[in-house]
């Protein structure tokens, strides 16, 4: 079939691909790559680009504005309703929580359930979150759990929220980018002039994942990789604990058992 009469792939298809895309984070993905509606032929309209409101990694990772408690405010492109879409405003004052915000509270809910040994569902959004990271989230929070009471779970998540709020961006662009500009090719007939504009549209999403990675590695330069930090850690967690006093290891097991209820 021709392209309908909607924005770009990313309201087009992601819905029937089975992406599982809120209509909100649709928008996201708008907002950060723009899009294009092209019009029905009878009404003898050119082709409408967008640009999008979320131009750098900056605003993607942190917000354009702080907002209520956590929450920040973006510029966001919003469609007048989920199945046309062939209306795009921008909205100036859309609050949400960051990517930051978000990976700070998924690590610490995982931080929790470690230290307490709490069951973890595998339909959880914290096994979601850790399935949608490149990073050893997990790894990282046990880590931090082994010795109780001594904070370096706090100071981890602390040192690595930013790393992994460009990790977890970029693995969510990456994967529904690539579904959607995927699913455009494949079941739209586009004439020339609608290929170009949607080659555009990829562009400028190839040019966000990019930035997205230059961010993370600007942001190791910073911190240290964990997976060369996370063999220190390991190293010195042996080293403190077969150095220990026996009335010392004995206190810490009693301190994990009695968190464990």
């Amino acid at each position: 079939s021709e392209a309908p009469v909607l924005c770009s792939a990313f309201q087009v298809s992601l819905p029937t691909k089975g992406a599982s895309l809120a209509d909100a984070e649709r928008e996201l993905i708008m907002s950060i790559v723009g899009t294009v509606i092209f019009h029905a032929e009878e009404d003898a309209r050119d082709p409408e680009p967008i640009a999008p409101t979320i131009t750098s990694i900056s605003q993607l990772l942190y917000g354009q504005a702080p907002g209520a408690g956590t929450d920040v405010t973006q510029h966001m492109l919003r469609c007048n309703d989920y199945v046309n879409c062939d209306v795009v405003t921008l909205n100036p004052a859309y609050t949400h929580t960051p990517f930051t915000a978000r990976v700070e509270t998924m690590m610490r809910s995982i931080a929790d359930k470690i230290a307490t040994r709490a069951a973890i569902p595998n339909n959880s959004a914290e096994v979601g979150f850790v399935n949608q990271t490149t990073e050893p989230v997990y790894k990282m929070l046990s880590i931090g759990a082994t010795i109780p009471g001594s904070g370096l779970s706090d100071s981890l998540i602390g040192q690595y929220r930013d790393v992994i709020a460009a990790d977890y961006a970029y693995v969510f662009l990456e994967r529904n980018l690539r579904v959607g500009m995927a699913a455009l090719d494949k079941d739209y007939t586009l004439q020339q002039t609608q290929r170009d504009l949607a080659n555009h549209v990829r562009q400028r999403a190839q040019a966000m994942l990019l930035q997205l990675s230059q961010e993370k590695n600007l942001l190791y330069q910073k911190v240290g990789s964990f997976r060369a930090v996370s063999s220190h850690l390991e190293q010195l967690e042996r080293q403190l604990r077969s150095s220990m006093p026996q009335h010392v290891m004995d206190m810490l097991g009693q301190q994990a058992a009695f968190l464990s209820r």
